[in-house]
């Protein structure tokens, strides 16, 4: 039973690559949007706080599968128009990409609420502080609130990429041989599901024990330094 599947092991290990590449390369982006979003929610601006609710209600209210059609198959007809207004083929959208560019816009939303939240219990001396001391508000966001934020909400940034780590096996609906489509090629190849699967889920399980040492270690190395 193993000795069928065995041959096929290299190209579990570049889906389950892939699979990590892509939940690596997008959390930033999410924690950045994420940021973005949350100091526009709090901010004395209203079209500004009115836009960041909006984006927040809209993507939190989606599934995450929907959000990725949208960005795949829309991105593709944008091409095709811009193709057509030019007079020259600029190729299709690359699902992977399209992937990235959704799962760091919905999951943006999921961080924009974590840091809100954290923003609403955030003491109010430290930016008292940083103003009697001559700070623009914008050096104490970049200096103090956002260090502190990162800090502060460490072990829910560490669960919602746990979080998105798995949801990014739905990026194989549109073509990215990430590892959940990975192992449903073999399966057809071997004709051994359960043994495929089983391998499938060991090696997502591997790379989230490994993601929640890093984080353990992050938090420890972070509550060192309080």
């Amino acid at each position: 039973m193993f000795e069928i599947v065995a041959p096929y092991f290299s190209f579990w290990l570049k889906g389950a690559v892939l699979t990590l590449g892509l939940s690596t390369a997008s959390f930033p982006i999410c924690v950045l949007i994420g940021l973005t979003a949350a100091f526009a929610a709090v901010s004395r601006g209203r079209l500004a706080s009115l836009a960041a609710a909006v984006y927040v209600n809209v993507f939190r209210g989606l599934p995450e599968i929907i959000v990725i059609f949208v960005v795949f198959y829309g991105s593709n007809i944008l091409l095709t128009m811009l193709s057509r207004l030019l007079g020259f083929s600029v190729g299709g959208t690359n699902p992977a990409m399209a992937a990235f560019v959704a799962l760091s816009v919905q999951f943006g939303s999921y961080a924009a609420v974590i840091f809100k939240d954290w923003m609403s219990v955030f003491p109010k001396g430290y930016t008292e502080a940083g103003l009697a001391i001559g700070m623009t508000r914008f050096q104490i966001r970049r200096r103090i609130v956002v260090p502190l934020l990162l800090r502060s909400a460490t072990p829910a940034l560490g669960n919602l990429f746990l979080v998105m780590l798995k949801v990014s096996a739905l990026a194989s609906l549109i073509g990215v041989t990430e590892l959940s489509r990975t192992t449903s090629i073999i399966a057809g190849s071997t004709r051994e599901p359960l043994v495929c699967y089983l391998i499938a889920a060991v090696m997502y399980l591997v790379i989230s024990a490994v993601s929640g040492f890093v984080q353990h270690r992050f938090e420890a190395a972070t509550g060192r330094s309080r």
